[in-house]
């Protein structure tokens, strides 16, 4: 698929999620569940969060990218102005937001999937046990891993943007272009992504670094492992 393709089809799968809807038990018990999961990250991975040049990269991939915090006004902006955005950004800006969108997209299906095999259990604070039997319930290993490999493609496309200054100087030329065409969210979004990623040392490196702790941590849950998160990194 060409980059307006891939776009266009996740913006699809984004916009058919079930939280875009008005379920409040199923939006707050989605909120509980992202929670459990965040916390989870934040402690599985506290080394890396811990080094004050990695710390901003990892917290835009746990909240934007895992959780879509801000993401709706971003595929809003896709979804109006895609035309335009593919004609004045540059090619690898617009291929690195589809990594993100499918990252994020596969990850918040993944999710509610897991929303309706745990149900009441997100009535109250999830144990580790009740998760850990939940996510073996549910399964779905090849789309795990699928999402853990656009974790770590999405770290290569980044490397190549921030390295690159003939890059960099033509998406800051287009900037006020951009909001006045519309897709400001999209531009801002971008911006960010690539301000937290410059300066880690390799941003390849340490999405590819993530994707494996958790490949790792996955394969443990799917063996019934009976303390898959006891792992000191």
């Amino acid at each position: 698929m060409t980059t307006g393709e891939r776009l266009q089809h996740y913006l699809t799968r984004f916009f058919a999620l079930r939280q875009q809807g008005d379920d409040k038990l199923f939006l707050l018990r989605l909120d509980h569940l992202r929670t459990y999961q965040t916390a989870r990250l934040r402690h599985s991975h506290a080394d890396l969060l811990a080094q004050p040049d990695l710390a901003p990269a990892l917290t835009f991939i746990l909240n934007d990218i895992y959780n879509a915090q801000d993401l709706l006004p971003v595929a809003k902006d896709i979804q109006r102005a895609l035309p335009l955005a593919l004609a004045l950004l540059p090619n690898s800006v617009m291929a690195t937001s589809a990594d993100a969108l499918e990252t994020a997209v596969l990850t918040q299906e993944l999710d509610e999937a897991l929303v309706d095999v745990l149900a009441d259990k997100l009535d109250a604070p999830l144990s580790e046990a009740d998760y850990v039997a939940g996510y073996q319930q549910l399964a779905r290993p090849a789309d795990r891993e699928r999402q853990l490999a656009q974790v770590a493609s999405f770290g290569a496309s980044l490397e190549k943007y921030v390295r690159s200054r003939l890059l960099q100087g033509t998406f800051k030329m287009v900037k006020r272009p951009a909001h006045k065409a519309g897709f400001g969210h999209l531009y801002t979004f971008m911006e960010h992504c690539f301000a937290v990623m410059k300066p880690v040392p390799d941003a390849n490196l340490l999405l590819q670094q993530l994707a494996q702790r958790e490949t790792l941590l996955m394969n443990r849950l799917f063996a019934h492992h009976p303390e898959p998160f006891n792992l000191n990194f």
